[in-house]
């Protein structure tokens, strides 16, 4: 039989506070949202918004999280739990113009040294290290008054430029842990109509909902306008103003106006608007499956690894977006940058 802890520590020094047992867990773990995880105590357990917590099962490491409630019933106590990601959800001031010599990583980790090595300790978090395990370049950003929310940031470039934040925090060290690096480079393949796969569903987007032309003017000067299109590849695409190449059908256009801040050049704010509004064509098939816990074949799952799954003939180039857990007989993994229930739905398999 599997037993549960949860462990609870102090915001400010990371000093413990508390343990409880407690239920199985439910577990989310989502890039692109805001997603919480649940746990329940027998009794009372004093638990502090905001306070860092882990779960452990049978002593082993299992989630890490940021104390949102904890609700006493009288018999029991539900701990609500933010993914650590959460602490970025918070905004800045930042100067898009150095993101032209300075890598996302360099960028970025100037912008996380600022708010949590930064002049307020009720900020800071204990002994923050960022750890930078790739260096990506040629990279725009674009914001109203150089004002952006971290979180968004974090969540656009992963979109659009493959790079990943990942959050631990030691309490034995006292350290609280950035690392950034690049999305998987290996392509896993798989079969969703295996037996190890209890279900799944596709909601298809091709073609149907995301743009894939955009034409983007400048609200100061008509004469400021330009076209950008989509090419897509097997795991990527390309977004130039060539209009006879490798083009999506039927074309979907979006049309924006943008509005120059002082210092502004109108084609990087249109090419990093194009960026974030044409990188959204990869992976806009909305996949989850549900497969076996105990599974060998499905046994390795990260956030940010490319796929092929095949399924009922077709096959989908995608990545790992989110990975539910609220038993120790299965998992729930999504796929795709979308969260949202599409037009078109395609319900392939039943419960097993």
């Amino acid at each position: 039989m599997n037993r549960y802890r949860i462990e609870l520590f102090n915001r400010t020094g990371m000093s413990f506070s508390g343990m409880a047992e407690c239920s199985e867990p439910d577990i989310n773990i989502d890039y692109l949202v805001s997603s919480q995880s649940k746990v329940t105590c027998p009794g009372e357990v004093i638990a502090n918004n905001g306070d860092f917590a882990q779960i452990k099962i049978n002593g082993k490491m299992y989630f890490q999280g940021i104390v949102v409630d904890a609700n006493f019933d009288g018999l029991r106590t539900e701990i609500t739990l933010n993914q650590l990601s959460e602490v970025l959800n918070t905004e800045v001031f930042a100067n898009v113009e150095l993101l032209k010599t300075q890598t996302i990583e360099v960028w970025m980790t100037n912008i996380l040294n600022g708010l949590f090595n930064g002049n307020d300790e009720s900020e800071n978090l204990p002994n923050f290290v960022v750890i930078q395990k790739s260096s990506t370049s040629g990279t725009h950003a674009a914001s109203d008054n150089g004002i952006y929310n971290v979180y968004d940031l974090a969540v656009s470039f992963f979109k659009v430029y493959g790079v990943i934040l990942d959050f631990e925090f030691d309490y034995m060290a006292r350290t609280f842990t950035c690392t950034m690096h690049s999305v998987s480079e290996t392509t896993n393949k798989y079969d969703l109509n295996v037996t190890d796969v209890l279900e799944y569903e596709i909601q298809s987007s091709l073609s149907n909902d995301s743009p894939n032309k955009m034409i983007i003017h400048d609200k100061d000067n008509a004469s400021n306008t330009v076209t950008y299109y989509w090419h897509p590849t097997e795991f990527s695409g390309t977004i130039d103003t060539d209009s006879t190449t490798n083009r999506v059908i039927p074309v979907k256009t979006r049309c924006e106006v943008v509005e120059l801040q002082e210092g502004e050049r109108f084609s990087d704010v249109a090419y990093s608007s194009a960026e974030n509004t044409l990188y959204s064509s990869r992976y806009d098939d909305l996949i989850s499956a549900t497969v076996r816990a105990d599974s060998m074949l499905f046994n390795d799952w990260h956030i940010g690894q490319l796929f092929t799954l095949y399924a009922n003939g077709k096959e989908y180039h995608t990545m790992l977006t989110g990975i539910h857990k609220d038993s120790m007989s299965s998992i729930q993994l999504t796929f795709g940058y979308v969260r949202k229930r599409l037009t078109q739905i395609l319900k392939m398999k039943g419960t097993v």
